[in-house]
């Protein structure tokens, strides 16, 4: 459940079978965490009981919500049950959207992920040495590294020396010292080039010995240089935290997710008045098209809806109005609007960003970026 990105949702809703969907603040009262976590528990299970949630998907959820999650500061969780066994355990850290959201019924309210994680990021973080170094590829859903590499290099002679005897045999020294830091470096530059190469990762924050990092920098490709983000911090050293680190990857993958939203909401504001049909703001437009698979990137304001339920269906085209022709597919019953755009977005590989109502075209309340023309303006 850790490794959960956009293929993780899709097989998620897939699923047949009515869900519990649990998103909750879970940040530890210091001064007191277990009464936090019951007084926590206690007020979910009578808002699933109450939402008509089975016993057995309130036991499961509520066996999560014991578990110390180990995170400091601010923190929420998304829980998914059925049929009694939890599909779905994300902590998103960060300040919470609300204190609890409850809901059961045949779609799984995903919404409070998309909002913290719009999307998986891949990121690097490489922590170098003279004597090499370590890299660890990551994505934002998983809570460890999904692999990690260690750079070994040369160590004799890996010490600069000091002192005015014998001025040019330490000169000569000297020199060799820095070939093996220049050749240490030179093995992380490549495995890191590779990694990056392999994975389509987005940022890299490269962490360590100042000389180091510079003899890296050096040596790394153009295209590694491009996602590549210095911290002025030697984390590889003993006593080190990696609470910096931390934040500045936190800082990074913030700024990727916030260009992507703007880099929506441009594309769309400069399409909605253009004829060639590729932006679409009309909420009803945008259903079309996604009963079509036609949409690219969607932008939803989840709090505008100018509909409280939309249809949910089991296969193609997966949303329907209530006045609509399923086209064969069997409804899954009224599920709310925002649920059911989320989840044929999903199920149709498009990209979800949500956005409050002010920043999307005469304020809408879903806007789309289409992959091909609408018929009426393809044929105009």
């Amino acid at each position: 459940m850790a490794d959960f990105g956009n293929e993780g949702m899709a097989d998620l809703y897939r699923r047949p079978g009515e869900t519990s969907t649990v998103y909750a603040d879970v940040s530890q009262d210091a001064s007191d965490p277990r009464r936090t976590s019951t007084l926590r528990q206690r007020t979910v299970a009578e808002a699933l009981s109450q939402a008509g949630a089975p016993v057995e998907n309130v036991a499961a959820i509520e066996a999560i919500l014991e578990q110390p999650h180990g995170i400091g500061g601010p923190v929420s969780r998304l829980i998914v049950a059925r049929e009694g066994v939890v599909e779905l355990s994300e902590l998103l850290p960060g300040e919470p959207l609300a204190e609890l959201i409850v809901g059961h019924g045949a779609v799984p309210q995903l919404a409070p992920l998309l909002i913290q994680r719009p999307r998986d990021v891949t990121y690097v973080v490489a922590e170098v040495g003279r004597d090499g170094g370590e890299i660890r590829l990551a994505r934002l859903s998983r809570a460890t590294a999904i692999a990690e590499q260690s750079v070994a290099g040369e160590t004799e002679f890996i010490t600069k020396v000091h002192g005015e005897d014998n001025f040019l045999a330490n000169g000569r020294y000297q020199h060799h010292t820095e070939e093996i830091w220049k050749r240490n470096e030179a093995l992380v530059a490549s495995a890191l080039d590779a990694i990056v190469r392999d994975s389509g990762a987005e940022l890299i924050v490269l962490t360590g010995d100042v000389r180091a990092r510079q003899l890296l920098v050096d040596q790394i490709a153009p295209a590694t240089r491009e996602i590549l983000t210095e911290l002025p911090a030697n984390t590889r050293s003993s006593g080190a935290t990696n609470e910096v680190l931390q934040q500045e990857l936190e800082r990074h993958i913030a700024s990727i997710l916030a260009h992507d939203e703007y880099g929506a909401l441009e594309r769309i504001a400069a399409g909605a008045g253009r004829e060639d049909g590729l932006a679409e703001t009309d909420f009803w437009g945008v259903l079309r098209s996604l009963q079509h698979a036609q949409v690219d990137v969607l932008v939803v304001a989840p709090d505008a809806m100018p509909v409280d339920e939309l249809i949910a269906l089991d296969r193609e085209p997966w949303v329907a109005a209530p006045t609509d022709d399923t086209l064969g597919a069997t409804s899954l019953g009224p599920v709310p609007a925002v649920d059911a755009l989320l989840r044929a977005a999903i199920l149709t590989d498009a990209r979800v960003v949500v956005v409050s109502p002010d920043e999307l075209p005469k304020r809408s309340s879903a806007a789309a970026l289409l992959r091909w023309p609408t018929v009426s303006s393809a044929t105009d």
